[in-house]
């Protein structure tokens, strides 16, 4: 044998190896596994090591999430997903879950999991301003919706494209309300977006956590515990606002893919999600957990207080999942129609 065929074979050996390893390597896919969102890098890092099985992330927003259910509902490439729980709830009307009751599901609190088991919350978050106080140029850190809309702070605003990510849509939707709109009248909400958007820099449609805890956006109008996490991991100069005219509550939940081609697999994960040691690794991106007394003192003890939370109130899931399709349309022509 000479050394090329020698060589050769070796190269073959070795793929067929790796191609052995990569087969019997264990995976869950779930959609909208964004790292840095939730601590959910920290959390899949946590499951390889207990478990041995991957979770890639995944940079799907909850609204692109559910359209690539929709539209792989004949033959469905993900086991579970992650969204705000309007779009969990729709995902779950629109028939692309399966109803499966992950161990725990009980301790989850009656009004944040739906009875059959086709969604269930796995942690909570308030809609805040994310303030890089450092990038604001002298200007005062906003402290009310009405604030966002001086001329001091043109340039230095985002918040997501609701039509990418869930928690923006909560955003626009709890806005419309707040103003006095309703699920069937827009106007209120998009009347404040349109002021709004002078001082917007843009709507991404990717996490922009980096580009907030750089000072590069000043302002963004997204998660709370997005902004807890820069302030108090990554020692960043930023503060927390809940807004003097109040915000909105949002749980972020998750749902067993109908059809998943690793449905076994998604099960254990999806019961290991609801156990103390995940919801604590969850409660480190300061998202609150689920299940009752997960929370670390050391993280509570950084947030805003309760009498501050009491501005932030629950939204109808239902009523938003009936009105997601003509908000986002009604947002994308009047307000990303500008351009941006």
């Amino acid at each position: 044998m000479t050394r090329k065929t020698f060589l050769a074979l070796s190269l073959l050996t070795l793929s067929a190896t790796l191609a052995a390893i990569a087969a019997e390597e264990k995976v869950v896919i779930q959609y909208d596994c964004i790292p840095n969102y939730a601590n959910w890098g920290g959390v899949t890092a946590l499951y390889k090591k207990v478990a041995g099985v991957t979770v890639p992330p995944d940079p799907k927003g909850s609204s692109v999430a559910l359209a690539a259910l929709e539209k792989e509902k004949d033959s469905p490439q993900a086991d579970t997903a992650y969204y705000s729980g309007a779009i969990g709830f729709l995902a779950a009307e629109k028939g692309l879950h399966e109803p499966y009751k992950p161990k725990g599901w009980e301790k989850i609190p009656a009004a944040l999991r739906d009875p059959e088991g086709r969604w269930w919350t796995v942690h909570t978050s308030a809609i805040a301003f994310v303030v890089n106080a450092k990038a604001l140029g002298g200007a005062p850190v906003p402290r009310s919706w009405k604030d966002l809309l001086k001329p001091v702070y043109k340039g230095k605003i985002a918040y997501d494209d609701p039509t990418w990510g869930g928690t923006s849509f909560t955003l626009v939707y709890g806005v419309n309300e707040l103003f006095g709109g309703s699920d069937k009248n827009f106007k209120p909400g998009l009347d404040y977006l349109k002021k709004l958007d002078a001082n917007v820099s843009s709507y991404p449609r990717e996490s922009v956590y980096n580009s907030v805890l750089r000072g590069e956006i000043p302002i963004w109008i997204n998660a709370d515990g997005n902004g807890y996490k820069m302030k108090w991991v990554d020692n960043g100069p930023v503060e927390v606002v809940l807004p003097a005219e109040g915000t909105f509550t949002m749980p972020l939940v998750m749902g067993l893919v109908k059809g998943a081609p690793h449905k076994e697999e998604a099960k254990k994960y999806l019961d290991w999600l609801l156990t103390r040691e995940a919801q604590a690794e969850f409660a480190k991106g300061y998202f609150l957990p689920v299940i009752p007394g997960a929370m670390p003192p050391e993280v509570a003890s950084h947030v805003l207080s309760e009498k501050e939370y009491q501005r932030a109130r629950a939204l109808d899931l239902a009523r938003m999942a009936a009105a997601s399709d003509a908000l986002k349309k009604a947002w994308t022509e009047q307000i990303r129609g500008t351009g941006r």
